[in-house]
């Protein structure tokens, strides 16, 4: 049973009151969405793919099961956290703001089907969640907490030597579960109605596939950031940032930033001002843009720009390539390209310095292209 699925079935009937029509209406529809699953897998769909089919396929349903007893007011699980053999859960109405911290776990954020923020984990002892007006906090257990309360002595044991060699067995084992990785934490949240979201996650992956809050951060240390937005809304400030993994965009923003230190940069859609870099990656820009500055240490950096309203458009890189592609009916185009060891190669018509368009291109041993 995919776990995903199943809550967001469960979803749809937590506010109503649970009878026999209700219940079996439950079942019959968790059956049906579980199997739709399974059938959109085995056609070839990723798992994201064939849980968005199936929230398509649930869109009806709502209004449907909205006929059926309300739960009273005071019962709905909009209020704290639930926990079972499965996992930890938690339920939050009327956020608009989420902070997330974790040292090993993957974050994965979707939108959710009801306008709530939803916390899962698959582990009941891997992360808190609180709230704070209208923010929640969701904090990931450190690996240090989880292995140094393995090596607690246990109330009642007899303190012996077959005691302690008991515990320490114990507590190695505990330890070595704990340093192979932390569960994912996965969070819903209301698509387009959130001010900030802020997800940091020190060797974890970040994949975020909702609309970009007003305010959006993602970083990594040594895991890859992917923002893949299903509905586009327009960030007003955007941050992404890794060291050792690839950071992947795509979105809109007036002002972003997005880096890595040692992994590549991939940037797709609509900003006002762009700011990408890499040390010893590739860069990567597709998209319209008003101003975008693209670098490199040792790896080749190529911006593409479709929109004619650019003004300005940078592009450097120490010993990788540059490359740099405007739309045509450009007009007013100033290009400055140099290299050291490389060939330079521009294919616009230069208006002088005083033109409304600016492109800089360089490299030390690259090649260098402006068309």
């Amino acid at each position: 049973m995919n776990q995903t699925v199943k809550r967001i079935v469960d979803i749809l009937f937590q506010e109503t009151v649970e009878n026999d029509e209700t219940r079996a209406l439950h079942e019959e529809l968790m059956n049906n969405c579980q199997e739709h699953y399974q059938d959109l897998i085995g056609r070839g769909l990723s798992e994201d793919e064939a849980v968005a089919e199936v929230v398509e396929s649930l869109k009806g349903m709502k209004d449907v099961i909205a006929q059926y007893p309300k739960k009273a007011a005071g019962s709905s699980s909009f209020s704290g956290d639930e926990e079972t053999e499965e996992g930890k859960s938690f339920v939050f109405d009327g956020v608009d703001t989420l902070k997330v911290e974790t040292t090993d776990q993957d974050i994965c954020v979707s939108p959710s089907a009801d306008g709530a923020v939803h916390i899962w984990c698959e582990d009941p002892e891997g992360m808190k969640a609180e709230r704070n007006g209208n923010e929640v906090y969701v904090t990931g257990v450190k690996k240090t907490e989880k292995a140094a309360a393995s090596f607690q002595f246990p109330e009642g044991e007899e303190i012996s030597i077959t005691g302690i060699l008991n515990m320490v067995g114990k507590a190695i084992r505990n330890v070595a579960t704990n340093f192979q990785g932390g569960a994912p934490i996965t969070i819903e949240v209301p698509d387009g109605q959130m001010k900030e979201i802020e997800l940091n996650s020190r060797s974890g992956d970040i994949e975020c596939s909702c609309a970009l809050a007003r305010k959006m951060t993602a970083r990594s240390t040594s895991g890859d950031v992917t923002l893949q937005p299903e509905t586009e809304k327009t960030a007003e400030k955007l941050i992404v940032s890794t060291v050792s993994g690839d950071a992947e965009v795509n979105g809109s923003a007036l002002e972003s930033e997005i880096s890595s230190m040692s992994g590549s940069v991939t940037v797709d859609g609509v900003f006002e001002k762009l700011e990408m870099k890499s040390t010893s990656g590739d860069v990567e820009f597709n998209g319209s843009v008003l101003d975008v500055t693209a670098s490199a240490i040792s790896g080749d950096v190529s911006v593409t720009v479709e929109n004619t309203s650019l003004k300005r458009a940078a592009g450097k890189s120490t010993s990788g390539d540059v490359e740099i592609y405007l739309p045509r009916g450009l007009r007013s185009v100033h290009a400055e390209c140099s290299t050291v060891s490389g060939d330079c190669c521009s294919r616009v018509s230069d208006a002088g310095m005083n033109a409304e368009v600016k492109i800089y291109a360089k490299s030390i041993s690259g090649d260098v292209t402006v068309e």
